[in-house]
């Protein structure tokens, strides 16, 4: 088993490698117990969502979804996922859960998680519900809508935008 420091030590050297070479990125978080690790999982499924490698993505975050049905991270991907597939219905379902889940368990969701983050995946959920529904359920979809556009208002961020403010505060 490896220890704490050293599993923060590694992860943080997955993120300074990820956007230069996925699949390195990806060796280094299979160099920890990841099998158990929702969030690690879930790490290697958008690695290989990433790299268009749908089927390998899906794999990874079913794995994911199977320890930790409430993992707003690993319900992101398992979305992303299901809609590429055209499974419109099942990234419906994964995006409400992330909104209804909120921003109760983000001691539980993993390494660079904060209530920012979390809230930018709640308020970037209601813009893909947006899309999803926008021809099925235009009512549903422009209430969607509405509520993202008012959490920009209020000063929330997408998702990208946390990333980036991250690897910037950073350097």
């Amino acid at each position: 088993m490896k220890s704490k420091f050293n599993k923060e030590q590694i992860l943080q050297e997955y993120y300074d490698t990820y956007h230069k070479d996925t699949a390195k990125a990806r060796k280094l978080i299979k160099k920890l117990d990841y099998k158990n690790d929702p969030y690690l999982l879930s790490e290697i499924a958008t690695s290989y969502f990433d790299e268009n490698k749908l089927r390998l993505a899906e794999r990874y975050a079913i794995k994911a979804f199977e320890l930790d049905y409430l993992n707003p991270a690993t319900l992101w991907i398992l979305a992303l996922v299901k809609w590429d597939y055209g499974q419109i219905d099942s990234a419906i379902f994964a995006f409400q859960e992330i909104i209804r889940i909120g921003t109760r368990r983000i001691h539980k969701i993993g390494y660079r998680e904060n209530k920012d983050v979390a809230l930018a995946r709640i308020n970037d959920s209601k813009f893909q519900l947006y899309r999803l529904l926008k021809e099925k359920k235009p009512a549903v979809a422009k209430r969607y809508l509405r509520e993202y556009e008012k959490g920009i208002e209020k000063g929330l961020d997408t998702i990208v935008d946390c990333y980036y403010q991250q690897v910037k505060a950073k350097e």
